[in-house]
């Protein structure tokens, strides 16, 4: 009978087990919780078993150092990740990640805590000592019989939990099938259900699988039960407007100041300002996901069965009352200008179906000439509207800013150093912040630009703009910035931000409905044109004076004062935490319905049957 020999085995283990201990240390996620012995069975069976089936030395040693190396670099790559983007990768994810060496993303500032190359060293000194090792691993039955065992029960543990019926479905998202089975939150799975598993799972995970009929019966219901929107006092009154749309790339409003940035500061001041406003971040893509909710008043999805883009995953869709479609169907020349690459996520396919008649990247300003033309300074966006609009039709323009872009060492806009030195002279700013005034400078000097050109053109008086973030600064250093700024690092406050809308007839009014980027569409064309379709949107008018809700994509929920989520961590006043309860209950209902309104590409199934 041969002899057991486990020695790489261990090994092999104990790598793993060190790196639950380094993902603890630098993200946080904890390895005191069940998830970590759900890893240390699932781990020890899958490994042991394939490698039990390996009958040759060097095979074996190979197939442990896979292993090895394979999650060392999802560990890095995650580490990261979090860092960055406060969610742990996924395989939808992949399809994305050569950005982060291309593109408009060479800038990145990634850092990799100290604490990864210590694992990386002791995966080096792990594969060291099954290369040396001289024996076979040979495992006895027994072993596995104890091992299946505990395997069996972790899996009947998942199969009854994930079969059990709740009484009400607010009970059902409340619970932890509903994390088990969206997998909506990366890193609070990972602590209940374990890390590998978290990823073992991902790997294998099919898509989504729904009635189509069905999803497009019980969408209809909703639409047809909603209420309709009602006109106010603001209804119209901007009616034969010219509209300039700005998403300002990593605009953080706290940051507007007189000096550093005056065309903001007069804007945000004269102009309608929406001060219980937030900007909800859903990663990856924030930017894309904020326009994608921006102009068609649908969230975006969360979730590991799509890239955690909506551009991308859901390019060929229809968007019929997209805010664009909607403004050219009563006269408005339509315009995107972006300084970026056209295929960074999917936006020269995505945009025609939002209604952009004209989308211009820096490619279509390079075939013009423009060969010294800089992605990275927003005053050189000013190109596009000297090519392309024509000033004597009624028009819409969408600017994509991008000098707001991390990371903040780009020692080119030390050229606006000048103005942060008189915005705040003799104060000490940490060189990030620094950076960042400086890029803001080059924001608010486009606006100028844009301004001068209006006037020149005779636009100035008849054109609305509208103004807000695509997200917070999120690759600040975090501790840093949630201590200028006097917010808790990871608060739901951090993305709060002003919403600016700005005519030259306005004298300057803050309005306190609460909402976020999904209500940004119909707000505009309330104030544009009233008749038009708002039946198909899932934020509201933020001039209803209505009661609205903000879900944030950790499903945290608020009404602009409380915060509540599934967790049962309620901040706020008691009076109000049984009605945000019911409410977060109904937008995770609105929640999942949009995504089957995604997957089944519902208005273009609305616009067949009204053929």
């Amino acid at each position: 009978m041969t002899k057991r020999s486990n020695k790489s085995f261990i090994i092999v283990m104990t790598y793993l087990m060190l790196i639950r201990v380094v993902l603890n240390i630098t993200t946080g996620i904890s390895m005191f919780n069940f998830g970590f012995l759900f890893d240390i069975i699932i781990m020890m069976f899958l490994v042991g078993f394939f490698g039990s089936l390996v009958r040759y030395k060097t095979s074996q040693k190979a197939f442990y150092i896979i292993v090895i190396v394979f999650f060392s670099v999802v560990m890095i790559v995650d580490v990261i990740n979090v860092s960055y983007f406060d969610m742990i990768t996924s395989k939808s994810n992949l399809f994305g990640i050569d950005r982060l060496g291309e593109g408009n993303t060479k800038e990145y500032d990634l850092d990799i805590p100290f604490d990864i190359y210590v694992s990386i060293l002791l995966g080096i000194f792990a594969s060291y000592f099954i290369i040396t090792n001289k024996k076979l691993d040979v495992f006895y039955k027994k072993d596995f019989g104890i091992l299946s065992l505990f395997f069996i029960i972790v899996a009947s543990i998942f199969f009854v939990g994930g079969n059990y019926n709740f009484d009400t479905k607010d009970d059902y998202y409340k619970s932890d099938v509903y994390l088990y089975k969206t997998m909506h939150d990366s890193s609070l799975f990972s602590e209940k259900y374990g890390y590998f598993n978290y990823h073992i799972l991902d790997l294998f995970r099919g898509e989504i699988k729904i009635n189509e009929e069905e999803a497009y019966e019980n969408i209809n219901t909703y639409f047809d039960n909603k209420e309709e929107h009602v006109t106010n006092d603001y209804s119209d009154i901007y009616a034969g407007y010219n509209i300039i749309n700005i998403v300002g790339e990593t605009l953080e409003t706290r940051f507007i100041d007189p000096v550093l940035t005056p065309n903001l500061y007069m804007m945000l001041n004269d102009g309608y300002t929406f001060d219980n406003y937030y900007t909800p971040v859903f990663q990856q893509g924030a930017t894309c996901n904020t326009e994608f909710m921006s102009l068609t008043s649908i969230s975006a999805v969360r979730s590991n069965h799509t890239i955690n883009n909506v551009c991308d995953s859901y390019v060929d869709n229809t968007y019929t009352y997209a805010l664009p479609n909607q403004l050219e169907s009563i006269g408005y020349n339509t315009y995107y200008f972006h300084s970026g690459y056209e295929w960074f996520y999917s936006r020269e396919e995505i945009n025609p179906k939002f209604g952009f008649s004209i989308s211009k990247f820096q490619e279509d300003l390079f075939d013009l000439g423009y060969s010294e033309f800089h992605d990275r300074f927003d005053t050189e966006m000013i190109y596009f509207l000297d090519e392309f609009v024509n000033y004597d039709e009624l028009f819409y323009i969408d600017l994509l800013t991008y000098s707001g872009h991390g990371a903040y060492n780009q020692e080119e806009f030390d050229i606006h150093n000048g103005r942060v030195e008189e915005a705040y002279p003799e104060v000490e700013l940490n060189p990030e912040i620094v950076n960042y005034m400086e890029k803001l400078v080059e924001l608010d000097n486009l606006i100028g630009l844009v301004i001068d050109k209006l006037t020149i053109n005779g636009q100035m008086d008849n054109t609305l703009f509208v103004i807000y973030p695509d997200h917070y600064p999120y690759m600040f250093d975090q501790e840093m910035y949630s201590e200028y700024i006097g917010e808790e690092i990871g608060s739901p406050e951090i993305m709060r931000q002003d919403l600016i809308m700005y005519a030259t007839n306005m004298t300057g009014e803050v309005i306190s409905m609460t909402g976020s980027t999904i209500d940004i569409t119909p707000s505009i064309l309330n104030l544009i044109d009233s008749s038009l379709n708002f039946n198909y949107y899932f934020g509201k008018d933020l001039f209803s004076n209505m009661d609205n809700y903000v879900l944030f994509s950790d499903l945290t929920i608020t009404d602009g004062s409380n915060y509540y989520n599934f967790n049962d961590e309620y901040t706020g006043l008691l009076s109000e935490e049984a009605i945000l309860d019911n409410i977060l209950y109904e937008r995770i209902m609105e929640l999942e319905l949009q995504k089957e309104l995604l997957i089944i590409d519902y208005f273009k199934k609305l616009d067949e049957n009204e053929e």
